[in-house]
């Protein structure tokens, strides 16, 4: 009997097994990717002398390029996330 009413069985608990679980780990990538980008602005504006426009501009640029790569892939590839 499979009612169109009822609530799929899964529920919350379905929802919730699609989100990665929070470890040690992720707090570890979390602190190094915040430094290294931190440390890259810092470089490219202030050590080279481009300024905080030219160098947000080139981490946008970056990043909308790396989106478009995972965006475009047919298959999950783990080595693009």
């Amino acid at each position: 009997m499979n009612d169109k009413n009822q609530p799929n069985r899964r529920g919350v608990s379905g929802a919730l097994s699609k989100v990665p679980e929070i470890t040690l780990l992720f707090w570890v990538i979390k602190i190094a990717a915040t430094t290294l980008g931190e440390t890259g602005g810092d470089a490219l504006s202030m050590s080279l002398g481009l300024g905080y426009l030219i160098s947000t501009g080139i981490f946008a640029a970056v990043f909308i390029a790396a989106v478009a790569a995972q965006i475009s892939m047919k298959r999950f590839h783990p080595w693009m996330y």
